[in-house]
């Protein structure tokens, strides 16, 4: 079934490209390059099930709000009164088989992603992309030391709804919910702060990042091995010791 995915040039059809495949081409080039080209994936990491779990618990709560279309009280933390999107479009933009998507008419590129959540403004009617993480870090959680992969997320997913003619805010929210060091308590619970965080997004690096990827795609030639990637050093370290370099 996944060879019917493999990128082949001058297809008729869209190719679809989701988020995290464009992460995986910031990543290493070569890796993407044999993922989507010739089927040769990464190794699996370990799935995040707990943080899962803690993300799908709050999202619950969010749909209490989005049903009776009332502000979320938390997002007073960055000023703002905001009510969870009841778009009617928005139970497929979230599904993980689904997603919200864009055909790049340059490329043929579908780009593809599922949306956390969105959230309305009360006032300005503005739409936000919003991404909710679970993560426990002792240091203090600042818009400045978060994984700025993060922001990039939510850059891809404002153009998203901007191109699905979606009035969109210029600005993204991350929300954290960050496990306390403590101890469960008596109760055998652990507590979490909640935390918001809102940025200006940057758009400008999509559509060259898509020439990019087009370039990267159809070229002859397999991508030189990359020093930074910990699976090219595994692949040459494994050739070293067949060849009897080391």
């Amino acid at each position: 079934m996944w060879k019917k995915k493999l990128y082949i040039e001058n297809n008729l059809n869209p190719f679809s490209i989701n988020r995290s495949k464009i992460d995986l081409f910031f990543d290493c080039n070569r890796c993407f390059y044999l993922d989507q080209k010739h089927g040769i994936k990464r190794p699996h990491g370990t799935p995040l099930v707990i943080n899962n779990f803690i993300v799908n618990q709050f999202k619950n709560t969010l749909n209490k709000y989005r049903v009776s279309q009332k502000v979320f009280p938390e997002s007073n933390k960055i000023n703002k009164n905001l009510i969870p999107s009841n778009n009617e479009s928005l139970e497929n933009w979230n599904h993980p088989f689904k997603g919200i998507n864009y055909t790049d008419k340059k490329t043929n590129f579908k780009i593809k992603a599922h949306l956390d959540d969105i959230w309305q403004c009360e006032s300005t009617k503005l739409n936000f992309p919003v991404i909710i993480k679970s993560t426990s870090r002792r240091k203090n959680i600042s818009s400045e030391n978060i994984w700025p992969g993060y922001w990039k997320q939510l850059s891809l997913y404002s153009y998203l709804l901007i191109k699905n003619s979606i009035e969109t805010s210029s600005t993204g929210i991350l929300v954290y919910l960050n496990a306390s060091e403590n101890l469960p308590n008596e109760n055998k619970k652990i507590d979490f702060e909640l935390l918001i965080f809102e940025r200006k997004l940057d758009l400008t690096w999509i559509e060259p990042t898509l020439d990019k990827i087009f370039k990267n795609l159809n070229n002859k030639i397999v991508p030189p091995s990359n020093n930074n990637c910990k699976y090219c050093r595994y692949q040459i370290n494994i050739q070293n010791i067949i060849d009897g370099k080391l």
